[in-house]
């Protein structure tokens, strides 16, 4: 990938809570992990798991007796913010010692604009080195997308979890993200997703070869 225009890295930690528990009890490393408000009770919903309780059908939002149902075997955890704010200061640390333009999205995910900040080096292999340097230095996995604009880095860094590192070009758009499902797409939430396909907006291919008349009068309605 050569340096022809904007290089937006976007920074996704893997499963950032249960991660960062994981990092503090190594013990815990390779078993379904989930982290809930009330396990003594089974009450509350789950705020993230690990990719191992992801693959036994454990979800974000999943009440926490259906996740139980889903995979008996879950260590639940509480939430500990203090500790997950404490890691998301240093990952945001490492990111701002690399480009002074990094912004945060949230606690666990960020853009960093690198096209001033790359010199002679090969994106993939600078985001191969940042991936490491995290992993290395907090014990914490995440995925990075490398495009020429937020909207399209997002998308990339949710191609290849945990630990993926994905290039996405202007040129590809077509081929990768147009087959894509219309909830798939950064900014569509669940129940914009449900109103698209009433109108049969199914993959983010459809949103784009839909009419922009159509798009207005769907969203006066």
């Amino acid at each position: 990938m050569k340096q022809k225009g904007r290089i937006i890295f976007h920074v996704d930690m893997n499963s950032f809570y249960a991660s960062v528990e994981m990092a503090y009890r190594p013990e815990l490393k390779g078993k379904p992990v989930a982290i809930a408000g009330n396990p003594d009770e089974r009450r509350g919903i789950v705020v993230t798991s690990s990719y191992e309780a992801r693959k036994r059908g454990v979800k974000t939002t999943m009440p926490l007796w259906q996740a139980y149902d889903h995979c008996p075997e879950l260590i639940v955890l509480r939430p500990k913010f203090d500790r997950y704010r404490e890691a998301s200061k240093h990952i945001f640390s490492i990111l701002s010692e690399t480009t002074p333009i990094v912004q945060p999205v949230s606690i666990d995910e960020g853009f960093m604009d690198l096209t001033d900040y790359m010199g002679d080096e090969n994106p993939i292999q600078f985001a191969e080195q940042l991936q490491k340097r995290i992993l290395n230095e907090l014990d914490l996995p995440c995925s990075i997308g490398i495009a020429p604009n937020k909207f399209l880095a997002k998308m990339a860094s949710d191609m290849k979890k945990p630990m993926g590192i994905t290039v996405l070009r202007k040129r590809e758009i077509q081929q990768k993200l147009w087959p894509l499902d219309i909830h798939e797409m950064y900014g569509v939430g669940q129940k914009t997703a449900e109103k698209l396909k009433l109108i049969e907006i199914n993959t983010i291919g459809d949103l784009a070869e839909t009419n922009v008349l159509t798009l207005k009068k769907f969203t006066r309605g």
